[in-house]
């Protein structure tokens, strides 16, 4: 065959037809003679898709393979050289072209190989795969990537401990409630979910809670736990008798069980004796009486529910706003949960001119300034209040920031991280161009008003 093959086809010309093993032919000598470009060129103005044959072709010569990795790369077909460069061994090199030709599983699979398990999480949770992210994640002790992915696996329990673990109690108690009594965790998510009661203030419906887990069961290896837990929220109420006589039950269940024994001590109730459960009645709080009503603040004649729900502070405000309005709930709810509250005092900066934006930032109260930086000079170009936002380009490349943000008075925002900003958006892509649509129009008006004040 000739040294060139002539493809006509440009500039209008009539197309030329060529067998598969002219253009193979053609394509290998283009390659052995480290002509890439022009073995590119033909390669990509193809119409049917000979890569793999071309592949098949010259597997067996590394050297070949190789150049053959570069010229699908030049002609952009990603997928291609990555099973080049998978086939050589090179799977550092084969993750990030899997990953551009939007082949989550195997760049996860390639990624994982090097040891890369960050980005095989990612790659993972793109695919969808949340439950190999999640194990990923765990890994690399992203907690919060973890839970995240672990709840769209429908792992609901090792989600919910994990929010708990990063005292996240609002989503911990939305999904360890949604563990079912048959589940093996189910008793563990219950005494996980008095704890979150407990912690705000809810003593009374945090016990209640627990007894109506354990149902007149003594301790045993299912209820001990639960037990420990009941011990510690009477202490708290100060119902101490009963917490010695629960403690008592736990040492003998267990001699040795958690610290139940130094937490007697601490009592004053080293060496009473193991009272049984059925004896309790002569004790002044009988709060381990399961038949007995235990107060709690609600309404006269409600019943305890079996789930307790949270309310999202701030989130009614949070969906009002223009960048959100037209989000429908299930989406807003999930928005909300990736949102941080945060507080600046008068004067403390935000954002910091030059440096690499970190957040997008909801105005909820108060008032900031955006102040253009040329030495130590401040040129205050903006205020912006409530409702406002600030630190999108953040979240659009990777570029210093253009102004410094400083509170004017006490601010508090909602933080949204670029990390979680970007992965939000890519499970959402139906609302990602509505809302960058919504940066581009904010950005262009602080443009106008930033010209118009230079100019005046």
């Amino acid at each position: 065959m000739a040294e060139t093959i002539e493809i006509e086809g440009k500039g209008g010309q009539e197309n030329t037809f060529l067998t598969t093993a002219q253009v193979m032919d053609g394509l290998v000598t283009y390659l052995k003679g480290n002509r890439l470009p022009e073995a590119a060129d033909i390669y990509s103005r193809c119409q049917e898709d000979i890569g793999y044959l071309l592949i098949n072709k010259v597997q067996a010569d590394p050297d070949l393979q190789r150049l053959a990795a570069n010229m699908f790369y030049r002609a952009r077909d990603y997928d291609k050289a990555a099973l080049c460069c998978e086939n050589l061994g090179e799977f550092d090199k084969a993750a990030p072209l899997y990953e551009q030709d939007d082949d989550f599983r195997s760049a996860a699979e390639m990624y994982a190989k090097v040891e890369n398990f960050e980005k095989a999480a990612e790659m993972f949770e793109r695919n969808d795969n949340h439950r190999q992210a999640a194990e990923f994640y765990l890994r690399v002790k992203n907690f919060s990537r973890a839970a995240i992915n672990y709840e769209k696996a429908v792992n609901y329990f090792v989600a919910g401990k994990l929010y708990h673990e990063l005292g996240k109690y609002r989503k911990s108690m939305e999904l360890l409630q949604k563990v079912q009594d048959d589940h093996d965790d189910f008793r563990t998510a219950t005494a996980l979910i008095g704890d979150i009661l407990a912690k705000n203030g809810y003593l009374d419906l945090a016990i209640k809670k627990l007894l109506n887990v354990i149902k007149g069961r003594g301790v045993d290896e299912e209820t001990a736990d639960l037990y420990y837990h009941l011990a510690g929220m009477h202490v708290q109420k100060g119902n101490v008798p009963v917490a010695q006589s629960i403690y008592q039950q736990l040492l003998n269940h267990d001699i040795a069980y958690q610290d139940a024994e130094e937490k007697l001590k601490e009592l004053g109730g080293e060496g009473a004796p193991v009272v049984p459960l059925a004896d309790l009645e002569e004790l002044a709080d009988e709060s381990l009486n399961l038949d007995i009503d235990v107060d709690v603040d609600l309404p006269a004649g409600a019943e305890v529910p079996g789930a307790i729900v949270g309310v999202m502070e701030g989130f009614d405000f949070l969906q009002k706003i223009p960048l959100f309005v037209d989000m429908p709930l299930s989406v807003m709810k999930s928005f909300y949960n990736i949102c941080e509250d945060r507080t600046f005092q008068a004067g403390e900066r935000i954002i910091e001119q030059g440096r690499p934006g970190l957040a997008l930032y909801v105005l909820r109260e108060g008032e900031v300034a955006i102040q253009r930086m040329e030495g130590e000079e401040a040129t205050e170009v903006a205020v912006l209040k409530a409702g406002d936002h600030v630190g999108e380009m953040a979240l659009m490349d990777e570029a210093p920031t253009s102004a410094r943000v400083v509170a004017k008075t006490q601010v508090q925002v909602f933080e949204i991280q670029r990390d979680r900003f970007l992965r939000f958006m890519q499970a959402n892509n139906k609302f990602a161009v509505r809302i960058y649509r919504v940066f581009v129009r904010t950005m262009a008006q602080r443009l106008r008003e930033t010209t118009a004040k230079l100019v005046s």
